[in-house]
């Protein structure tokens, strides 16, 4: 390699270096686009290891707080990493978070536990009145111009409360396993224990479409109350489950 070509790898390196070290306060006010849809405030550390006070998109809040160290293993597959962690309404999470040559973003090897609100404040429901306590062990999501493309993970929700009402109603207790078949990213539901048996499965299409097809049925020794609440849901079936079948364009 030619002196020349030395010094602008040198030169090159070096300014990386300065930036990926310079306090990461200064450098984002810099370089966020003033329309960008990702907000981060309360900014400390640098571009390798640093946090933000809260994360948001679209306005909507992400994470209180963000925290990020810079993963060089990540190199080697031709991606720029880092592992995160931090908190979303109570729910803590920790794994690691990349961007590919091409653009992707990649969540891999991700816990998190905690309220299940945090969980539906990440996807935009957390209006809805059921609650509960839950754990995810996310084996990878890829997300391609910002939309779910694969995704591998199992979820686990206990203690799951209609909360509509002045008393709580327990639901009991379910488990999610996620993964993707021919393209559509499947959800599988089944009951762990509780009043109520429930079956089923949520699909997020190519088409950027999800679909919900469940059947619930409350067990003979449920209570009143949970009966009454599954009433609700319309007419059963012969075998005595009623169905919960939607779907929604994005």
């Amino acid at each position: 390699m030619k002196t020349r070509s030395l010094l602008w790898v040198g030169v090159g390196s070096f300014l990386a270096f300065l930036i990926a070290t310079a306090p990461i306060a200064s450098i984002y006010p810099r370089i966020a686009p003033p329309d960008s849809p990702v907000q981060l405030t309360g900014l400390s550390g640098s571009v390798f290891s640093g946090s933000a006070g809260s994360l948001s998109y679209q306005g909507r809040s992400l994470a209180k707080p963000l925290n990020w160290t810079f993963s060089p293993l990540a190199l080697i597959a031709a991606r720029l990493g880092f592992h995160i962690d931090g908190s979303v309404d109570g729910l803590l999470f920790d794994g690691h978070v990349s961007r590919t040559l091409g653009g992707n973003i990649v969540v891999s090897s991700l816990a998190a536990s905690g309220g299940l609100k945090g969980l539906l404040a990440l996807s935009g429901d957390a209006q809805l009145p059921i609650d509960g306590d839950v754990g995810v062990k996310l084996d990878e999501l890829i997300l391609v111009e910002k939309f779910p493309k694969q995704a591998s993970a199992d979820i686990d929700i206990a203690r799951l409360r209609w909360t509509l009402g002045r008393n709580p109603l327990v639901l009991g207790d379910f488990k999610m396993v996620v993964s993707t078949e021919a393209g559509v990213i499947v959800a599988k539901v089944s009951p762990t224990g509780g009043p109520l048996d429930v079956g089923g499965e949520l699909r997020l299409n190519t088409d950027r479409s999800y679909e919900i097809d469940l059947k619930v049925k409350a067990k003979p020794e449920a209570e009143p109350a949970v009966q009454n609440l599954v009433r609700t849901l319309g007419q059963p079936d012969t075998q005595g489950y009623y169905r919960i079948k939607s779907r929604v364009q994005m």
